[in-house]
């Protein structure tokens, strides 16, 4: 630096590696604006105009390269199927005959999209109960302190949604997220933010997804040799990848060490992001019996207290 800007504070929002230069995409995620100022001579003199770009926006990329831990925190990450069997499905899809939509169902959507944006307005409150969600939430993580502020905004989101099927605003055009919104979040995202969370816990991921494919498709536990032949590697190297990947915790041994036997493993579950809408109904101990849809799978679900 030089003199002129000794004994003061430089800010710089959002540093990158260039250092000095700004994300725009980043700002507009994380504050909802831009603000930037542009010097120029006019009439002679120099003169300083202020530029803002408001938000807030929805930004979908995809890639093959990982992102930066910056970008990371602000998105949530959906990573690829890459199985065979994925693959295959893929190949069969472009021999398949597709039809777009007709001009009926276009005026359909439409529509939806004229009566959300005219309740965009209306406030959502979160319940008092949400309180016992923060409770049970996955906190290892530093990135969670910007995903969850994203469930909750998912939440209301669904329950802005599901209030053209049975609710009503109030007078102070309010809504309440309910148990059905919170559960219907959780199938969608649940997932998703444990995957995003997941990218960046190191080199024995790969391992633990292995022996969690591998142990699927043969119906029980993973030895070295399985792993071997999958990865066509020596057989010491399966054994030493699989004791690192027990060392971390993705992994778990599932026999009893005894003198010559084989070491069997299983993929440890990883941790949930939000509780279990099952087992969270039954610690909230509502007294409505709340029944949904699966917004995936359209299996019907049905949440009551323990009998």
């Amino acid at each position: 630096m030089g003199d002129r800007l000794a004994h003061r504070v430089v800010y710089i929002p959002e540093r990158n590696e260039a250092v000095g230069n700004v994300h725009p995409l980043r700002l507009l995620i994380s504050e909802d604006e831009i603000i930037r100022y542009v010097t120029s001579w006019k009439h002679g003199k120099l003169s300083t105009k202020k530029y803002e770009a408001h938000g807030p926006v929805a930004a979908i990329s995809t890639g093959k390269r990982q992102l930066d831990i910056d970008d990371a925190t602000r998105h949530i990450t959906i990573s690829l199927d890459e199985t065979a069997e994925q693959t295959r499905r893929i190949a069969k899809s472009y021999t398949r005959q597709t039809t777009s939509l007709n001009e009926k169902e276009l005026r359909t959507w439409r529509m939806v999209q004229r009566l959300l944006e005219k309740k965009m307005g209306t406030e959502i409150d979160l319940p008092e109960w949400f309180d016992e969600v923060t409770n049970r939430i996955f906190v290892g993580d530093l990135r969670v302190r910007r995903y969850y502020p994203a469930f909750n905004e998912a939440c209301r989101t669904v329950c802005l949604i599901r209030s053209f099927q049975r609710r009503e605003p109030s007078k102070e055009n309010r809504l309440m997220v309910d148990f059905a919104d919170f559960a219907i979040t959780a199938l969608i995202f649940d997932r998703v933010f444990v995957e995003s969370l997941r990218l960046r816990k190191g080199v024995n991921e790969p391992t633990r997804d292995l022996v969690d494919r591998l142990s699927a498709k043969r119906g029980k536990p993973v030895e070295a040799k399985d792993v071997a032949r999958a990865l066509r590697v020596p057989k010491n190297r399966a054994y030493r990848m699989l004791s690192n990947a027990a060392k971390a915790g993705v992994i778990k041994r599932v026999n009893e060490p005894e003198k010559g036997n084989l070491k069997l493993y299983l993929a440890v579950p990883p941790p949930r992001f939000v509780p279990d809408p099952h087992r969270l109904f039954r610690k909230l101990d509502l007294k409505t019996m709340v029944r949904i849809v699966h917004p995936i799978t359209g299996e019907q679900i049905v949440y009551r207290r323990k009998k």
